[in-house]
């Protein structure tokens, strides 16, 4: 194949995706806006603002302002009034008191997934440079059939944002260590800024770096220091100081324009933080409490707020693994298992295959293998985030560990190495394999927030393996709502916190059922009550969320969970149960205690 046949092709397979992207946003019906969503719109109004401290100082919950988010509203207010009227159906109230159409959010999404596109180039030409042209075909079909790739694409959140630029700022690092040249260096640095304004994470980056140019460089140091040759040594380490210098003082730099240079130099006294890491900084050294911050107000804020919610959960619900909920002594508790087995679980088969044989592969032909110079740029990154986010408290969802699946995609891609001289069989098996992703990935359609491999026999079920953004986000509230509408006599069961009650409810033919956290409307407003005492039985509807416990006390529904199987799903998140009049008791909280 010449170069434009290569080229056309990568066009189709991202036109492809971006398809495949958009259409299963509005087909059959429309995905709702996740929980999530409106708090990063929000956050890119405040940076877009330029004072995005002040929302931060409105609510601990609002100090994840990522400049990234920006994207997002820019490109919502860039589409013309009546395309925003068509697409919208309700609106809900922000930080500021003003309201927003959630036509906004339908049309800023497009940003993202302008993101993902660019990622999926990036995937390609990486594994085209390190195994050719095979592996950049196989690494971005990996990447554009991964359900978890689209669900996220598709989303006004950081996840594909971070991954993007955590990948890319990667890849340049790899050209400067590798090829060196002025081109090379001015890339990594801004890669490496702009990566530090998608998400707070990012700034596992420093280490990540370190021990990849110890790597690259090991042999070398090691001569270095045997021959004793210190001219050298000297002279490398003043290079390695004035590089280090060039990416902190750019970094910093591009922090500060994101934010708008917003209340930059603020001493460190000055701060309200509550994590501990950061509040045990503050009150150790007196002379700290006098530094002057180089960086805006509100991104220190977002680093503590990463750091708290990373030690107790804060912001959080409880994670959920296998039937247990992370808890422990009322407090919140993570998984050291949690990412292997959600790994297990929502990964395309194929895909775990894949990098199964790309793995053993590398363990076969070791000796020629040159890790540090090449693949260490891919594992390191991958093992570092799973590892820091395996020990966090806040585990709500594969997506945390989004970043790493570009990195795997590439690595997986090496089967392809040595293609013209594989057996036909050989290669009958790989391509069958990226049939098999495509196969599993349309089964799914549109739901691919909730997607499980094959691995989850009965697709019904997916609860009780994960919760939260692995299966329930908040995405598919109007599906509820035209399942009630075509099944008057099934209903919507809801536990409400607040009142510590069971409501039974009906949905309204001519209006739509709206999600209560962050639109507003009261769902018993918009649905005629049950009474409890004249419940029939029959079909009944309920949040996967709620049936294990994620989002309320686990024992209000514990006899549900633990003596009846759904008979059907609403896109995977909300289950179907059939219950008699008899065993509405048994779902009392005055039963469960």
């Amino acid at each position: 194949m010449t170069k434009y046949k290569h080229i056309f092709l990568v066009f189709c397979l991202c036109f492809f995706f971006s398809i495949l992207t958009i259409t299963s946003l509005f087909l059959p019906l429309k995905k709702s806006i996740t929980y999530d969503e409106p708090d990063h719109y929000a956050s890119g109004i405040a940076i877009l603002s330029g004072k995005p401290s002040e929302r931060a100082a409105t609510d601990a919950n609002y100090r994840n302002n990522i400049p990234i988010s920006a994207l997002n509203v820019l490109i919502s207010k860039a589409f013309p009034e009546n395309i925003i009227s068509e697409l919208t159906e309700y609106k809900w109230t922000f930080y500021d008191g003003k309201t927003y159409p959630d036509g906004r959010l339908y049309c800023g999404r497009l940003a993202t997934i302008f993101a993902s596109v660019i990622l999926a180039i990036y995937v390609f030409c990486w594994a085209r440079q390190l195994y050719g042209i095979h592996a950049g075909f196989l690494a971005l079909s990996l990447y554009i059939l991964d359900p978890n790739i689209i669900a996220h694409s598709r989303l006004v959140t950081q996840d594909i944002f971070s991954a993007c630029s955590v990948f890319i700022a990667t890849y340049y690092f790899w050209n400067f260590l590798k090829f060196g040249g002025q081109k090379n260096v001015v890339l990594s640095i801004i890669t490496f800024a702009i990566a530090q304004i998608t998400r707070y994470g990012s700034i596992y980056l420093l280490p990540i770096y370190l021990v990849l140019v110890i790597g690259f460089h090991g042999s070398n140091i090691v001569k270095l220091i045997q021959t004793r040759n210190f001219k050298i040594i000297i002279s490398s380490i003043k290079k390695f100081c004035y590089y280090t210098t060039l990416f902190l003082l750019t970094t910093i730099l591009i922090i500060n324009i994101s934010f708008s240079f917003d209340k930059t130099f603020t001493k460190l006294g000055n701060y309200k933080f509550e994590s501990q890491f950061f509040t045990s900084l503050q009150s150790s050294y007196s002379l700290l409490r006098q530094l002057p911050i180089p960086v805006p107000y509100a991104y220190m804020q977002g680093l503590d707020f990463g750091k708290y919610k990373h030690e107790i959960g804060f912001g959080s619900g409880a994670s959920y693994l296998m039937g247990r909920l992370g808890i422990e002594n009322g407090r919140l508790k993570g998984f050291k298992e949690y990412y292997i087995i959600a790994f297990l679980y929502k990964v395309p088969i194929a895909t775990q295959l894949l990098l199964l044989m790309a793995v053993i592969s590398s363990i076969r032909y070791q000796n020629r293998l040159k890790f540090w110079q090449n693949e260490a740029f891919l594992i390191i990154p991958s093992l570092l985030f799973l590892i820091v986010f395996s020990f966090s408290i806040a585990q709500l969802g594969i997506r945390y560990v989004l970043m790493i699946f570009p990195f795997l995609f590439v690595f997986s891609s090496r089967v392809t190495v040595g293609w013209i001289a594989f057996k036909n069989r050989y290669r009958i098996f790989i391509i069958s394999l990226v049939a098999y992703l495509l196969i599993s990935n349309l089964s799914y359609f549109p739901h691919y927030i909730s997607y499980f491999n094959e691995l989850l026999v009965d697709r019904k079920m997916g609860y009780t393996i994960l919760a939260d953004s692995n299966l329930d986000w908040g995405q598919n509230w109007i599906y509820l709502d035209q399942y009630l509408k075509k099944n008057p006599d099934a209903i919507y069961m809801r536990y409400l916190r607040e009142e510590e009650t069971l409501e039974l409810l009906k949905g309204r033919p001519e209006v739509d059922l709206r999600d209560l956290r962050h639109f507003g409307n009261r769902i018993r407003d918009r649905l005629v009550g049950v009474d409890p005492a004249k419940f029939k039985g029959g079909l009944v509807a309920i949040q996967a969320n709620q049936l294990v416990g994620v989002i309320n006390d686990p024992k209000i529904f514990q006899w549900l969970r633990e003596n009846k199987k759904p008979v059907d799903h609403i896109g995977y998140s909300f289950l179907i149960f059939k219950i008699q009049p008899h065993e509405l008791h048994n779902l009392s909280t005055d039963n469960n205690d």
